[in-house]
C-alpha cells in the first residue's frame, strides 16, 4: 500500500521532467549542473541522490527545521508518468495560477504519510560540480523566485566536509580544502556568489570587474557570478570583504572611533544595514533549531538572497511598511469600502490587487542535505552551528564596528 502511495505521489510531479517545458535554471550562485525548473521559475528540479530524497520528506515530523528549507514537493525518477502533474507547470504559459506551494507541500505531505525513516545511505562521492547521475531528481520550492533581480549568496557550513560513510581518499582530500580555507577555522566558505550589476532595471552595459575579480568572474544578463574559487582565496583575515561585497561595497571615507581604532563600515548600499540585521534574525532561528535538534548535515549551506534592484526593493519595503503600519493601527477597513456600499465593481478592483504581489525583500535558507540525517540521541551538530555562529560574528561586526 505505501509503495503504491509513493508512485502516485511521484507521479502528480513527474510531469516535471518534460524538456519542453523546463529551462535551464540561471541563477545558482554554487552547486552541481543540470538544475532546471519550470517556466515561471517558482519551482527548480535538481538531480541528486535518494538520501536528500529521504531526509526532505523525513523532515515534516521536524516542522521547525522544515520551516528553513526550501518547500519540498516531491522527487522523480527517469521513469514517471510525464502526464501526472502538467498543470504545475503550465502557470506562465496559459495565465492560469498554478496550486500554491503551501498546497502542493500539504498535498505530497499527505500522500506521503507512512515513509521509512532514513535507513538507507548513499557513498559520498562528490561530483565537482558536474550533473549527479542517480536518475532521481527533486522538486522543490525556488527560493529565488518572487525577486525582480536576486543577489544571491551560497555560504557552505562545516569545518569537516565529509560524511561517515566518505572512501579515506575522499575524507583527506576534503580535510585538505579545509585546511587551506576559511572551512577549517571558521566552519563557513563563501562557494559562490551572484550580484545584479545592471543600471536600474535593465542590464548595463559596462558592468566593472576589478582586476582582483577577473580570474574569479563571470559576467553574464548584468550579472556578476563569482566562482568556488573566489570562496577558496579568502582566509580568516579578509573572508568579511565577501560579504562586504554581497550587500553592494563599502566607501572608502569609513571613520575612525574617537574613542577607539576600530573602524564603523560606510555601505554604499543604502540598505545594507537593513538588510543584514534580517540576515541576522534569521541566522538566530537557524541557530536556536540546530541546538534543538539532533541532526547531522555536511556540505550544506546557508542560501542568502534579497532584491538587487534598488527601485524594487524600496518599494517592497515601503509596501512591507504600509501593511504593519495599518495591522497596527487598525487602519484597514475589513470590508475594503469607506462609505459601506459594496459593489461587484468593489470586487472586482480588490481581486486586481491581491493579483499584484509586492516583489520579496530578502531570503535565507538551509539547503544541500544530500548528506544530512536525523540523529537521536547524539546532540545537536556542532560541526555545523560553528559555521552558523561564524556567519552571524561576521555580519554583527559589519553593522557595530570592525
Amino acid at each position: 500500500m505505501e509503495s503504491s502511495t509513493s508512485e502516485q505521489a511521484s507521479n502528480r510531479v513527474a510531469a516535471m521532467l518534460s524538456e519542453s517545458k523546463l529551462v535551464a535554471f540561471d541563477h545558482t550562485a554554487a552547486g552541481h549542473d543540470g538544475i532546471s525548473s519550470n517556466a515561471s521559475g517558482s519551482l527548480i528540479i535538481k538531480p541528486c541522490t535518494q538520501a536528500e530524497i529521504d531526509f526532505y520528506e523525513s523532515a515534516r515530523d521536524h516542522p521547525l527545521f522544515q520551516a528553513h528549507m526550501p518547500a519540498y514537493l516531491g522527487s522523480l525518477t527517469r521513469h514517471d508518468d510525464q502526464e501526472a502533474v502538467a498543470p504545475l507547470l503550465e502557470s506562465s504559459q496559459d495565465g492560469v495560477a498554478a496550486p500554491s506551494l503551501a498546497d502542493a507541500v500539504a498535498a505530497q505531505g499527505a500522500a506521503t504519510q507512512g515513509t521509512p525513516g532514513l535507513n538507507r545511505r548513499v557513498s559520498w562521492k562528490p561530483s565537482g560540480g558536474k550533473k549527479i547521475s542517480t536518475g532521481l531528481a527533486i522538486v522543490l520550492e525556488n527560493v529565488a523566485s518572487g525577486f525582480k533581480h536576486p543577489n544571491v549568496l551560497d555560504v557552505k557550513l562545516g569545518a569537516r566536509l565529509w560524511d561517515d560513510d566518505a572512501p579515506l581518499a575522499k575524507r583527506r582530500k576534503l580535510d585538505e580544502v579545509a585546511a587551506k580555507t576559511t572551512s577549517g577555522l571558521l566552519g563557513i566558505r563563501v562557494a559562490g556568489m551572484k550580484l545584479w550589476a545592471g543600471a536600474g532595471t535593465e542590464p548595463s552595459a559596462e558592468v566593472e570587474v576589478t582586476p582582483a575579480e577577473r580570474q574569479y568572474v563571470e559576467v553574464k544578463n548584468g550579472y556578476k557570478s563569482y566562482n568556488k574559487f573566489y570562496g577558496q582565496s579568502l582566509s580568516v583575515d579578509n573572508v568579511a570583504d565577501a560579504f562586504k561585497t554581497y550587500l553592494g561595497g563599502v566607501r572608502e571615507d569609513d571613520s575612525a572611533d574617537d574613542t577607539t581604532t576600530r573602524t564603523r563600515v560606510r555601505f554604499k548600499h543604502p540598505r545594507a544595514e537593513f538588510l543584514i540585521r534580517r540576515f541576522l534574525r534569521e541566522l538566530k532561528s537557524v541557530r536556536f533549531l540546530l541546538e534543538d535538534e539532533e541532526s547531522r548535515m555536511y556540505s550544506a549551506s546557508v542560501l542568502m538572497v534579497y532584491e538587487g534592484d534598488p527601485e524594487t526593493l524600496e518599494a517592497s519595503i515601503a509596501k512591507e511598511e504600509e501593511s504593519v503600519r495599518e495591522a497596527e493601527h487598525g487602519t484597514v477597513d475589513p470590508s475594503g469600502d469607506e462609505d459601506g456600499d459594496w459593489d461587484e465593481e468593489d470586487e472586482d478592483e480588490e481581486e486586481d490587487e491581491e493579483d499584484v504581489q509586492p516583489y520579496k525583500i530578502h531570503e535565507l535558507r538551509l539547503i544541500d542535505f544530500a548528506h544530512a540525517r536525523w540523529t537521536p540521541d547524539e546532540g545537536p551538530d556542532e560541526n555545523a552551528l560553528i559555521g552558523i555562529q561564524s556567519l552571524q560574528g561576521i555580519l554583527e561586526r559589519l553593522v557595530e564596528y570592525e
